[in-house]
């Protein structure tokens, strides 16, 4: 699951809600799990990050590995292993933790309904349990109808507790739980009230402290400077309700310490915890974690308006890989794969340079349903998509009439007539208005 950054087109396509995540990673290609990794592995992650700082994907990154030979930690565009990030929907797989060790101490059973942990007076269906929260099986959507963020570039800082229950009492199930995989933030969120009322305090004491996770927290200072997906400066972000769904920061050197301890190889308090939340629990999901074709490698993305990370964990092979960047862009998942060994090389969308001429011929004014009116301009040698309240978004050329976003998931195909944005939720069509 990711909560995805900038939040483009909010209120007009979607309001605040992120695109869906890109598919579960591709199964292993034909590379053996014997010759992995491969002997000269800084060859390997340079091959992997080199074209996406070359070609402006990202500002920075940091890898790091995990394995029976310790813990690699690769720098790239001014980061390094103690560079502070925000984790986004990976945050998850601490919240999976979390949910497990209220299991493992009786606090809770997966069975419970989640009524019977709401107040009295927020009406909730009794046929919803904790465990349909956790692998995301309850039917609740994405996020809840009634976040209207006070500030679109930090959209999550403002919706409390008390919203949530105002969400949670009017919400009718459109299908019957348990039965369809849907991923859901506010079901995780909600997970986290339960089972963590005081998230940081809580997962502080049950899970960082033991693993002497000392660099990965809420509220920490000393961000990396964020970027969008176009390498534009952006704020934080920042967690009220909806924190245990997305609210974390973390560094690399952290995070490979993480995957050290849940592979076995760093004695802990709490590794049958990290055991447990390994656990398969439907074909999609672990606890906390997702599982990739393959069925056993475990893993999870996020992103937010400025950065956005990877972790991954092969236990088969006894391999951990995590990535960070101080960039919105979901192509670090794809870095975060070739060091896995399940890809061959980051999928990167082709740009075309096109003249001022074909440029100028999608320049105008196009019209949305509502009397919404989006711009496009020609900025130099490239067309810059301007939407009400957002900030300027750079278009991409991979044709002479179709374009890519950087900072979200969107395509724009122009025709003589139109502008159509393809979403992951669907197409949406905007008429020219004027030219």
């Amino acid at each position: 699951m990711r909560i995805v950054g900038a939040s483009l087109l909010l209120g007009i396509v979607a309001l605040a809600c992120p695109a869906p995540p890109p598919p579960p990673p591709p199964p292993p290609t034909t590379t053996s799990p014997e010759a992995w990794p491969p002997p000269d592995e800084q060859a390997l992650v340079d091959a992997a990050a080199q074209p996406v700082l070359a070609g402006g994907w990202v500002q920075g990154l940091v890898v790091g590995v995990a394995d029976a030979a310790g813990p690699r930690v690769y720098g790239y565009g001014g980061l390094d292993g103690n560079s502070l990030i925000e984790l986004g929907s990976t945050t998850e797989v601490f919240t999976g933790l979390l949910f497990a060790e209220a299991v493992q101490r009786g606090a809770v059973q997966p069975d419970n309904p989640v009524r019977q942990f709401l107040p009295p007076e927020v009406p909730f269906p009794e046929t919803i349990t904790l465990q349909q929260l956790a692998i995301h099986t309850s039917g609740l959507p994405r996020l809840p109808d009634n976040l209207a963020p006070a500030d679109p570039a930090n959209p999550f800082a403002d919706y409390t507790l008390a919203q949530l229950h105002e969400f949670l009492g009017l919400y009718q199930p459109t299908g019957t739980p348990g039965e369809t995989f849907a991923l859901s933030n506010v079901g995780t969120a909600l997970l986290a009230q339960i089972v963590a009322p005081d998230y940081e305090a809580n997962l502080v004491e049950r899970v960082l402290d033991p693993l002497g996770m000392q660099r990965t927290r809420v509220g920490l200072d000393g961000l990396a400077q964020g970027h969008d997906g176009d390498l534009n400066p952006v704020v934080p972000w920042t967690f009220d309700a909806l924190v245990g769904a997305g609210g974390l920061r973390s560094t690399t050197n952290d995070l490979v310490a993480f995957l050290g301890a849940s592979l076995g190889f760093i004695p802990s308090t709490i590794t049958p915890l990290l055991q447990a939340a390994q656990g398969k629990q439907s074909d999609q999901m672990a606890l906390g974690w997702h599982l990739m074709d393959d069925g056993t490698t475990l893993w999870h993305n996020g992103q937010t308006g400025g950065y956005h990370s990877f972790l991954a964990l092969d236990p088969q092979r006894g391999m951990g890989v995590v990535v960070l960047s101080d960039t919105s862009t979901a192509v670090v998942d794809d870095v975060g794969l070739v060091v896995l060994g399940k890809l061959d090389a980051p999928r990167l969308a082709p740009t075309m340079d096109l003249s001022t001429f074909v440029l100028d011929l999608h320049v105008g004014r196009y019209r949305l349903e509502r009397g919404v009116y989006l711009e496009v301009q020609r900025d130099g040698d490239h067309l810059v998509l301007l939407s009400p309240g957002e900030a300027p978004a750079r278009l991409y050329a991979a044709s002479e009439i179709e374009f890519y976003m950087r900072v979200s998931d969107v395509r724009v195909t122009f025709s003589e007539e139109k502008m159509v944005l393809h979403r992951a939720d669907g197409d949406v069509t905007a008429r020219r208005a004027r030219h």
